[in-house]
């Protein structure tokens, strides 16, 4: 599946790791920006889980369920075309990774499942991107396995960031990233989803970030039949 606008110049991407068995891909490119991409790694903590309470009188007759570990979202800063001071680079992976993970959230892993409906998806792309992505849901969404989705657990989330800053500013950012998770089918066996590719970024009208087109596939094996 694949649909493209005008492809970006580009300095070579480092090779990826793996492969994918079956691989779709959709891009919506535009050549605004000269883009790059790279690798990364950086932590972010997440929320910590509520503490029970235990100032309440009254015994709760429902044992609160022991919450899913969330694996932390990496995202660094790894090439710049231009000049991008040390502290700005940490605040732009700050900024992206929030798109990011907004991302990944209302399309693959957050919510409640079963479900089928991912009309939030995009709320994080640029109005051109979603009009196009609506028509990669399949792909760019966990529409397919929703329905039968009990659980997801979260196992990679990596963004790995190109940035051109010709002006000792940040005016675009390719992404390189990685989601992986496992999709607890209940009495089925569990599936393991990999969704890889390039995020492309540009400033909208408030000065943050917003997604305006993507290179990404999707690959979902039954856990236990994993290649190595």
């Amino acid at each position: 599946m694949t649909a493209s606008l005008e492809r970006p110049l580009e300095v070579p991407d480092p090779p990826a790791r793996g492969s994918s068995v079956r691989r779709s891909a959709a891009t919506v490119l535009c050549a605004v920006l000269a883009l790059t991409a790279a690798a990364c790694t950086s932590s972010d903590p997440e929320a910590e889980p509520p503490a029970a309470d235990a100032s309440s009188g009254a015994a709760d007759p429902f044992t609160t369920p022991e919450p899913v570990p969330v694996t932390p979202a990496k995202v660094r800063v790894t090439r710049v075309s231009g000049k991008l001071k040390e502290k700005d680079r940490q605040v732009l992976a700050d900024n992206v990774k929030k798109v990011v993970t907004a991302y990944f959230d209302d399309a693959f892993v957050g919510g409640d499942y079963p479900r089928e409906s991912f009309g939030d998806a995009f709320a994080t792309f640029s109005s051109g991107a979603a009009q196009q992505a609506d028509g990669d849901r399949d792909l760019l969404t966990n529409r397919v396995l929703g329905p039968t989705i009990e659980a997801v657990e979260v196992r990679r989330r990596t963004a790995y960031l190109s940035v051109l800053a010709p002006y000792k500013v940040a005016a675009g950012v390719t992404a390189r990233v990685h989601l992986r998770f496992v999709a607890d089918r209940g009495d089925k066996p569990a599936k393991r989803v990999d969704v890889k590719g390039r995020l492309m970024l540009t400033r909208n009208k408030s000065g943050g970030w917003q997604i305006f087109g993507y290179d990404l596939s999707k690959n979902a094996r039954t856990v236990g039949e994993e290649s190595s």
